[in-house]
């Protein structure tokens, strides 16, 4: 089926395929047979980004029309024609747009692969997030500056805050807050 897959020049030809792939996950997952379950599953996947390859190859070429758009031409195609949803088209388009290395690792990464679940491995791996992840410092001390907000402290009198403290946690306070306050504008002044 993958060679298959990857000889098809039609949607529709590739489309076949998939439907078959889903019909043979329907069957192993009735059968409690994973391993046949999540090869049928990487076939259909497989089958889904060759078909966005392909819709979008049309787009470009004018072989397919414009959603809501009529048929300029009589060689124009639609979704409706090829008997696909526009969830399915925007979804096989994303899927065919990943790097075939980023497929095939996010591909393996899943123990049952789903269409979705490969769009999303793939939209965390290119996110700024995922690239430059946040440091527990950071959270903590974004964490802290919001407590003081959603605490109502920035708009208590610090000597109504302080009134109930033992004598050890004023001393901590009045040696550490100096500290504190200097690193804090540190932060004010970057950019």
């Amino acid at each position: 089926m993958c060679r298959a897959i990857d000889a098809a020049h039609k949607v529709d030809e590739v489309k076949d395929i998939r439907d078959k792939a889903i019909a043979l996950e329907h069957y192993a997952r009735q059968a409690l047979n994973t391993d046949a379950e999540r090869r049928a599953a990487e076939i259909r996947l497989r089958a889904e980004r060759k078909a966005g390859q392909l819709l979008t190859k049309m787009k470009e070429s004018g072989e397919r029309a414009d959603k809501g758009q009529p048929k300029v031409t009589s060689t124009e195609t639609t979704l409706n024609d090829l008997g696909i949803t526009r969830d399915q088209s925007s979804q096989w388009q994303r899927l065919g747009a990943i790097s075939q290395r980023d497929f095939n690792e996010a591909l393996g990464a899943s123990e049952m692969p789903t269409t979705k679940g490969i769009l999303r491995s793939v939209k965390e791996e290119e996110s700024p997030v995922k690239r430059n992840p946040v440091s527990s410092e950071a959270l903590w001390l974004w964490g802290r500056l919001l407590d003081f907000e959603r605490d109502g402290l920035l708009d208590q009198k610090p000597e109504e805050v302080l009134r109930t403290m033992t004598a050890p946690m004023l001393d901590d306070v009045h040696r550490l807050a100096p500290r504190v306050s200097a690193w804090l504008k540190r932060i004010g002044a970057l950019p």
